[in-house]
């Protein structure tokens, strides 16, 4: 039986969590006693055991010009003894179904690797957005004397939201809300994991900052004129992955550049509403999306992934309007 936990329920699904991930004791009890509360379980249950679990953990993301609630897929395991036996695929199909009805326009996910992600793969998710890689230590340019690197304490909170939320959605079309909580989990992490958050001021305002979690860099963000001050290589490895719900709301929010009409076939196995042949009409950003008769021809044929990362810019496909730039998605997530 697939179901989501009632708030009363959610720690039972700790021995599953365990069995299925290393996270160190300290971060685990962080989890289940500040975050878990807030966030939804659904579970696959069977002969009255857990067997089957994933959190969605609720995100406020900017996409576009307009804010919007998006899940963040997290914590996806089954117990050993049954894997194999389809319980996370009815999990991972039913969630998605329930995730249109609840009018998300996508969800999005972090692989561990790419074994994993080609088993996202089978429900439509595609890579969206790459890590950069680091430079050596030996290439990372030193703050002059007017632009200072220090870092960060709990005071600087508030400002460095306003920064952040400034930069961030000026600069990307798919990027999650930098509010004071984003940063205040964020320095709760921190303590968990050991690491810091480095701000750059010059003339007392912050021009950019840098999260280190883990001897990692886990975001950086900085004011376009402070550029060559970055730690990261403009190369990168896949990262982030997503898959567009709804892909009527989506281009709503994004839209096509340009005008005209296309014809495009899209495969999605999971939402029926997806699943079809279809007439886009685009004028100014403006998207009108028409079903049609399956027998019609379409100009295009892709499944909903390639759909999803054509859309966040990531792989274009030839003869369909751009929506976006490649890396114009910035999302990074912990738990």
């Amino acid at each position: 039986m697939i179901r989501y936990l009632e708030q009363n329920e959610k720690q039972n699904i700790r021995d599953l969590y365990e069995e299925c991930f290393a996270d160190s004791k300290a971060l685990t009890d962080y989890y289940f006693t500040n975050r878990l509360p807030n966030n939804f379980v659904a579970v696959n249950e069977k002969d009255g055991q857990l067997v089957s679990a994933l959190h969605l953990i609720p995100k406020t993301a900017v996409i576009g010009k307009l804010k919007s609630r998006v899940m963040y897929i997290y914590g996806v395991g089954t117990k050993q003894y049954a894997r194999g036996e389809g319980c996370m695929r009815d999990l991972m199909n039913t969630v998605i179904k329930d995730m249109y009805q609840d009018m998300e326009a996508f969800t999005y996910l972090i692989p561990t690797d790419q074994t994993n992600a080609n088993a996202f793969r089978k429900f439509g998710f595609e890579f969206v957005m790459d890590k950069p890689f680091t430079k050596p230590m030996e290439n990372w340019k030193k703050a002059t004397h007017s632009l200072i690197l220090r870092k960060a304490d709990h005071s600087d909170l508030v400002r460095l939201s306003i920064f952040a939320k400034s930069n961030t959605e000026s600069k990307y079309k798919v990027t999650l809300s930098k509010d004071a909580d984003y940063f205040k989990e964020l320095a709760e992490l921190i303590e968990l994991e050991g690491g810091e958050i480095e701000i750059y001021v010059e003339n007392k305002v912050i021009m950019g900052y840098r999260v280190w979690i883990d001897n990692k860099i886990y975001e950086e963000v900085l004011d376009p004129s402070i550029q060559s001050m970055s730690y990261y290589e403009n190369e990168g490895r896949p990262y982030l992955m997503a898959r567009i719900m709804s892909v009527r709301k989506t281009l709503r929010m994004l839209g096509f550049y340009g005008n005209g009409s296309v014809i495009i076939r899209i495969s999605d196995p999971v939402i029926e509403e997806n699943n079809g042949t279809f007439r886009f009409t685009y004028h100014h950003g403006s998207v009108k999306m028409d079903r049609l008769d399956d027998d019609v021809m379409p100009e295009i044929d892709v499944t909903i992934g390639e759909l999803t990362a054509h859309i966040f810019g990531y792989n274009q496909i030839e003869g369909l309007p751009s929506v976006a730039e490649k890396s114009t998605v910035f999302i990074n997530d912990y738990i």
